[in-house]
């Protein structure tokens, strides 16, 4: 126990000055999470929970519930949604909250593209009430909640087999009126830049296809993210093994009988030097459910074609 105490202690500082924004395992399926433009991708309204705990068994290990609706634009184009993300490590909880748009165009035969925007905010709360300290007064550990306004932009573009995504969903920083806040910064108060792409190529029989996506993620004062799925899928269902670099490995499965739910789970083993002591690993646990189907103009029925809306976001 001895042990586990002094690695948190030595990790404590690698946590505040790399955090950023919260990273789910299923950011494919959770895309308008980093993506407004990936609102109302296909041509049905998806509701999706997502929870993910990091160090297994550790007290005050940071967990992430993600909760997110995408609602299709049909025949209108104009997609919208809505999602809260609640990140809790430690003694902080931080919860954002955010309406998303999304602008559908056709672009070419099976081509569209989507045009995001996003408003909203991160609502902070530090609860020094959980903390065992000696002057339980102490002026300086008083509990602090604050919000911060903000919005984004993004672009998302899509065919049958290949998709790419780009993203700044957390336009305005904060790292200065935290400061006046008597708030520690840390990256996630920062601009973050998001790019985003995949593809799924068909191999042997039908229904089976090889899967490759990424997730990059760019702030200023914190390392560059990269996070890297390569597996099968069969229909809609998915395998993948996952690699975040410098971080950790895992694997993922995720089933989707083309009904009205569908649930994944994904599994990851820290490989930092410092986190990997920790000898306990990161789980997520993913649910959708599917409503029904929103029919899309007749313009696009026309000219796309065999099209899948669905296509890549599942």
């Amino acid at each position: 126990m001895k042990k586990v105490n002094f690695i948190l202690l030595s990790i404590i500082p690698l946590i505040l000055t790399a955090q950023q924004d919260s990273q789910v395992s299923f950011y494919q399926q959770n895309l308008q999470l980093y993506n407004p433009a990936a609102t109302g991708l296909g041509d049905h309204p998806i509701l999706s929970s997502s929870l993910r705990s990091q160090w297994t068994g550790v007290e005050g290990a940071p967990v992430v519930q993600a909760f997110n609706l995408s609602v299709p634009g049909g025949e209108k184009k104009l997609g919208y949604g809505a999602y809260i993300v609640v990140d809790k490590t430690f003694v902080e909880r931080q919860t954002r909250l955010f309406s998303t748009f999304s602008y559908r165009v056709l672009v070419g035969k099976n081509k569209l593209l989507y045009l995001g925007i996003q408003g909203g905010g991160n609502h902070i709360n530090l609860n020094y009430n959980e903390i065992n300290v000696a002057h339980q007064d102490d002026g300086e550990l008083e509990n602090i909640t604050r919000f911060y306004p903000n919005i984004g932009l993004g672009i998302h573009f899509k065919s049958n087999n290949t998709y790419f995504s780009v993203a700044a969903p957390l336009l305005f920083g904060h790292r200065k009126t935290k400061s006046n806040d008597a708030i520690s910064s840390v990256p996630a108060d920062d601009p973050h830049l998001y790019f985003s792409a995949g593809t799924r190529v068909p191999i042997l029989k039908k229904h089976w296809e090889i899967i490759a996506h990424s997730l990059l993620r760019w702030v200023q004062y914190a390392p560059p993210s990269a996070v890297f799925n390569l597996g099968i899928g069969y229909q809609k269902s998915e395998f993948l093994f996952t690699h975040q670099h410098r971080t950790s490995f895992g694997l993922s499965f995720f089933f989707d009988s083309n009904g009205i739910m569908s649930a994944g789970y994904a599994y990851q083993f820290p490989t930092h030097k410092l986190t990997s002591q920790l000898k306990t690993g990161n789980h997520e646990l993913i649910l959708r459910i599917k409503f029904k189907p929103k029919k899309m103009s007749p313009l696009e029925n026309k000219e796309d074609g065999d099209l899948d809306p669905q296509m890549m976001i599942n």
